[in-house]
C-alpha cells in the first residue's frame, strides 16, 4: 500500500486568528508520520511568509521559526500562486522561505497529484 500525500492549503493572514499556526501544526505534524506533506498559502496566507515579522505588536508568537522549520521535517518546498502575490504586491524571491509562484493551471495540477487536500 503507497503512503497518502497530503496537501495543506491555507487562506488565512498570518495573525489574527489560529488558522495560520493550525496549518502549519497539520503540516508538521503529518511529516512526523512519514506522510508526504507540502503546504499551499493562497491570498492573505502569502503574508505569513514576510521576513521579519513583529508579531509581539499583536500580542502573537511570530511565524517565522515555524516556517524556516519546515526542511527539517521534510518540507522542502511551499506553495503559492502569482495571483496571491499581485494582490499583495510581493515577490516570491523576497519572501522567506521562497515559495514556488504557480499558476492557475499549476495550482490545479498541484491539487490533483494529492490524495488529501486539507484548507484551513
Amino acid at each position: 500500500m503507497s503512503q497518502k500525500s497530503i496537501l495543506v492549503i491555507c487562506r488565512k493572514a498570518p495573525y489574527g486568528s489560529s488558522a495560520a499556526r493550525d496549518a502549519l501544526d497539520i503540516a508538521l505534524s503529518g511529516t512526523i508520520f512519514d506522510i508526504p506533506v507540502s503546504l499551499l498559502l493562497l491570498d492573505d496566507a502569502v503574508l505569513q511568509l514576510l521576513p521579519d515579522q513583529n508579531s509581539s505588536l499583536v500580542g502573537e508568537k511570530n511565524l517565522n521559526a515555524m516556517l524556516g522549520a519546515l526542511p527539517l521535517y521534510d518540507i522542502n518546498q511551499v506553495y503559492t500562486s502569482l495571483q496571491s502575490l499581485a494582490l499583495h504586491g510581493l515577490e516570491a524571491q523576497r519572501l522567506e522561505p521562497c515559495p514556488v509562484a504557480l499558476d492557475t493551471t499549476e495550482l490545479h495540477d498541484l491539487i490533483k497529484r494529492h490524495d488529501v487536500v486539507l484548507t484551513v
